[in-house]
């Protein structure tokens, strides 16, 4: 018998992130944290340069439909 405290199923829903100019990169994005370090809201991952996008990164270019970071597509 199931557990009433798990969770069953998830629901998925995209956001838009406007960038300004031609440019993507961490540094413009909103999801950016820059307390102590800069890391990702998104992913969690750390970014040490924030002028390129990080390996992490979950966005996708809408003109290609291919994903913005590098580990994505050697995975």
């Amino acid at each position: 018998m199931a557990d009433k405290s798990n969770c069953l199923s998830y629901v998925k829903r995209t956001v838009e992130i406007p960038f300004s100019g031609d440019t993507v990169c961490c540094a413009r994005c909103p999801l950016l944290e820059t307390y102590a370090r800069k890391q990702c809201r998104k992913t969690g991952e750390y970014i040490i340069d924030d002028r390129i996008v990080g390996g992490w990164c979950p966005l996708i270019d809408p003109e290609t439909g291919e994903v913005e970071g590098a580990y994505y597509q050697t995975i």
